[in-house]
C-alpha cells in the first residue's frame, strides 16, 4: 500500500548523502534542553527542516507556514499577522544561544538566511587553529554528550536511591514491566539502542545483523565502502563510541520508579555478551537496527520492524493481516490535529535460559520506541493485557506481541492504544 506523508523521516529531495548531516544537525538541536522546553520552536525547525529536505519552496512561504504550523485560516494576511515573522526571529536567537553553549564545538551549524524560511548547513567559524590530527574529529553535540555518559548518570540515579526500601517500587500500580520482575539474584538488563549505529545504517542504508555487530565486521574496509573518504578514515570516531539516544535519559527514572533501583542494569549493546541475556531478564529499547541484540529474539514475530534499501525508510509489517488490519503501518502526519501517528511494537518472549523473560520495545523512530517504552509502566498496562488475554493473573499471561498506535509532538508521545495482538508459543531460534 503507499505509505502517507511522512513528517520526520521524508522521501528527499536532496539527495540521501545531502540530506543526512542536515537531519543529523537538527536531530541535535532538538534534543538540547532548551529546544525541549520549546514546543513551538521544535514544530517550527522541525517543518522547516522537513520542507527544505523535500525541496518544497511552495510549504516554505510565509502564508503556508501560518496555515500549517500556527493554525491561521487560509485567508489570513501574513502583512497584518507577524506571527511567523516574530517566531522564526525568535528561532534563529534560539539557534545562536545554542551554538554559543551546548553546541559550541559543531563543525556545521544550522542558519535560516534572512529574506528566507528555508534551512542552511553552514561551516562553523573555527575559534582557534586545530592540530592537523585532530582536524576531523566528530564534535560532540549536547545530545551525544548526555548519551554519552548515560551509564554514569543513571548509576549516580540509582546509587542515590537504594537507599530507600527495595519494596518501594510495589507500592506503585501494577505495569507491564512487572513482567520482567527479577528472580532473586537476578537483575532487569536494560539494553539502549546504539546511536552511532543507527547513524552509520543511515549513512549506508545497510543493516548490520548481530553477528558483524559483535565482531564489528561493519567497521572493516568493506563495510565502510561508500561512506566519505573523511568518514571512513575516521569511522570510531563517527560510529564506535558507546553512545545512545537522548530520550533514553528521559525513560530510566520512569523504570526505576516500577523496579527497586539496585536490581536495575543499564546497558548498552556495545558491552553485551550471549551470557548476559542467559543470567538476567531483559528489556530491549529498539528496533533490530538499532540494537542487534533484539534480533536474537524477533525472527518469528508476525510485526516486523523493517527498512526500505531504496529510501532508507523504517516501517512495520504485518506478516498475517487479520481483518480490519493493514498490511504496513508507516508513521505519518495528522493534518487535521497537527500531530504525528506512529506505530511500534512490544513483544513478551522467553529469554535464552528457562525461567528467563525478555521485553522487546521498539519502533521505525524515536518517538514510537518511546511510546513502546512508556507504555510499559502505564499504570493501566498490565491490566489492559490482563484483559485483552482473558486472565487474572500475570503468571498466566501468554507470550504475546502488540502493535502500539501512538500520537506524537515532535519526539513527544502522548496517547496511546493497541491496534492489533498476537498470543504467540514459544518462539523456536
Amino acid at each position: 500500500m503507499a505509505a502517507p506523508p511522512l513528517s520526520h523521516d521524508p522521501l528527499a529531495e536532496l539527495s540521501e548523502t545531502a540530506a543526512q548531516p542536515l537531519r543529523l544537525a537538527v536531530q541535535d538541536v532538538l534534543s538540547s534542553p532548551s529546544f525541549q522546553r520549546s514546543p513551538r520552536l521544535r514544530q517550527l525547525l522541525t517543518y522547516i527542516a522537513d520542507n527544505t529536505i523535500k525541496g518544497d519552496t511552495e510549504s516554505l512561504k510565509e502564508p503556508i507556514i501560518g496555515q500549517r504550523v500556527f493554525s491561521r485560516p487560509a485567508n489570513y494576511s501574513a502583512a497584518e499577522d507577524n506571527i511567523v515573522r516574530s517566531n522564526v526571529r525568535q528561532l534563529r536567537a534560539k539557534l545562536d544561544e545554542y551554538y554559543s553553549g551546548p553546541g559550541a564545538n559543531a563543525a556545521y551549524r544550522l542558519a535560516i538566511p534572512k529574506g528566507s524560511y528555508s534551512l542552511a548547513l553552514v561551516a562553523a567559524e573555527p575559534t582557534h587553529a586545530v592540530p592537523a590530527s585532530r582536524k576531523f574529529r566528530r564534535p560532540l553535540s549536547l545530545a551525544a554528550l548526555a548519551a554519552g555518559f548515560l551509564l554514569l548518570l543513571a548509576g549516580a540515579f540509582l546509587l542515590g536511591r537504594r537507599t530507600a526500601p527495595s519494596a518501594a517500587a510495589h507500592t506503585q500500580p501494577r505495569c507491564l514491566l512487572d513482567l520482567l520482575d527479577p528472580s532473586p539474584g537476578q537483575r532487569l538488563l536494560v539494553v539502549v539502542p546504539d546511536a552511532d549505529l543507527q547513524r552509520y545504517q543511515n549513512l549506508t542504508g545497510r543493516p548490520v545483523q548481530l553477528e558483524d555487530y559483535i565482531n564489528r565486521q561493519f567497521l572493516t574496509p568493506e563495510g565502510l565502502r561508500g561512506l566519505p573518504p573523511v568518514i571512513a578514515s575516521n569511522s570510531k570516531e563517527f560510529f564506535d563510541l558507546e553512545l545512545t539516544q537522548g530520550f533514553v535519559l528521559r525513560l530510566i527514572p520512569h523504570f526505576a520508579q516500577v523496579v527497586p533501583p539496585s536490581e536495575l542494569s543499564v546497558r548498552h549493546p556495545r558491552t553485551l555478551s550471549v551470557k548476559d541475556f542467559e543470567r538476567d531478564n531483559a528489556l530491549l529499547i529498539s528496533g533490530p537496527w538499532g540494537d542487534p541484540w533484539v534480533q536474537l529474539f524477533d525472527g518469528t514475530l508476525n510485526f516486523q520492524i523493517v527498512v526500505d534499501p531504496t529510501t532508507h525508510r523504517s516501517h512495520i509489517v504485518n506478516r498475517h493481516p487479520r481483518p480490519g488490519e493493514q498490511s504496513e503501518y508507516y508513521n505519518f502526519t495528522d493534518p487535521s490535529t497537527k500531530t504525528d501517528v506512529c506505530y511500534a511494537r512490544l513483544a513478551y518472549l522467553p529469554g535464552l535460559s528457562p525461567g528467563n523473560r525478555v521485553l522487546l520495545a521498539g519502533g521505525p523512530h524515536s518517538a514510537s520506541t518511546q511510546a513502546a517504552s512508556l507504555f510499559l509502566t502505564r499504570a493501566d498496562s498490565l491490566d489492559t493485557i490482563l484483559q485483552l488475554f482473558r486472565t487474572g493473573s500475570p503468571k498466566s499471561v501468554p507470550w504475546f506481541e502488540l502493535l502500539v498506535e501512538a500520537r506524537a509532538i515532535g519526539d513527544a508521545p502522548w496517547t496511546m492504544r493497541i491496534a492489533a495482538s498476537r498470543a504467540i508459543s514459544a518462539p523456536t531460534r
